[in-house]
């Protein structure tokens, strides 16, 4: 039986249409050369139109997710993606979800970095990045002949360890080197490329240093702004990222601005000792997590 048509809300973009199907809904759609079905595991249908962007529940769910994590990422300089990635991922496909993070990324850090951009360091973001590119080659290495589960198992009961250190009081010695800021880079680096957890190393080095609450968030901004550029730069020469993931990512990125905006004024009720307890428990969330998708990986 045909079914009725519907009158979607529709944006003027040419983009994505969003449309809720169950298991027994048969959709016939006209064959068209400028049209691309993705069926999503959430039971979602995106169709390519020329038309124009068709909103629903799932853009409206994309939306609200990537706003809280905007909030997150506005108040502590990273962890977008450890808040938006899992949910992300029940609504569209892993390629939609890699550009929706690191645009969004991208244009949130360059918010953080511009509300206090007085505060950045930028002799410590230019002694950390040799190490990281250094360390994203060594990472994609590495994910070649080693089990990528496996190894994010190691690497999130490490960071869970080291946080729960950090939380406990425990304060490493000799972080305040020029070789520990180039190791930090490093080893950002290598787990960027091979587990996609970036950012650990980064935090336990800032979080060590006692950097104040303002220069944290800025400088760690800036480093993911030069990190996301190079990610941006292979995923769009290898054709990871197309047009319809690029057009997605711009739809939603607006919210993450307004919610990191929104943490941009939150973060100034934070005292020191509430804000460095805030980033370790996104470290120590950090490694749970990474530990957690290996296993159900293993499932």
């Amino acid at each position: 039986m045909a079914q009725p048509a519907v009158d979607w809300p529709v944006w003027p973009i040419h983009g994505v249409a969003v449309k809720r199907v169950s298991a027994h809904d048969e959709v016939n759609v006209p064959a068209s050369r400028d049209q691309r079905r993705v069926r999503c595991a959430s039971g979602y249908e995106r169709e390519r139109y020329g038309s124009g962007l068709r909103v629903d529940a799932t853009l409206l769910a994309a939306m609200v997710i990537v706003g809280i994590s905007g909030i997150i990422f506005g108040m502590t300089g990273f962890g977008f993606a450890l808040v938006s990635v899992p949910p992300l991922l029940l609504l569209y496909e892993p390629e939609v979800v890699v550009a929706l993070t690191i645009g969004a990324s991208m244009l949130t850090s360059v918010v953080v970095v511009l509300g206090a951009r007085q505060d950045l360091d930028g002799r410590l973001v230019l002694t950390m990045l040799p190490g990281a590119c250094i360390g994203l080659l060594l990472g994609a290495q590495i994910l070649a002949v080693v089990d990528p589960t496996l190894l994010k198992i190691v690497a999130g009961t490490l960071v869970a360890s080291y946080s729960i250190l950090l939380l406990r009081g425990f304060e490493p010695s000799g972080m305040g080197s020029r070789w520990a800021a180039s190791l930090a880079g490093a080893s950002s680096g290598v787990l960027a490329t091979s587990t996609g957890l970036s950012g650990p190393p980064i935090v336990v080095l800032f979080t060590a240093r006692q950097l104040a609450r303002d220069a944290f968030r800025v400088t760690i901004a800036a480093y993911f702004i030069a990190i996301n550029s190079v990610s941006t730069l292979v995923l769009l020469v290898g054709g990871a990222i197309g047009e319809s993931e690029v057009v997605t990512s711009a739809v939603l990125t607006p919210a993450a601005l307004i919610g990191t905006l929104v943490g941009n004024r939150l973060v100034r009720r934070l005292t020191a000792a509430g804000f460095r307890t805030l980033t370790l428990a996104l470290l120590l969330l950090t490694g749970v997590m990474g530990v957690a998708t290996a296993i159900v990986a293993l499932l």
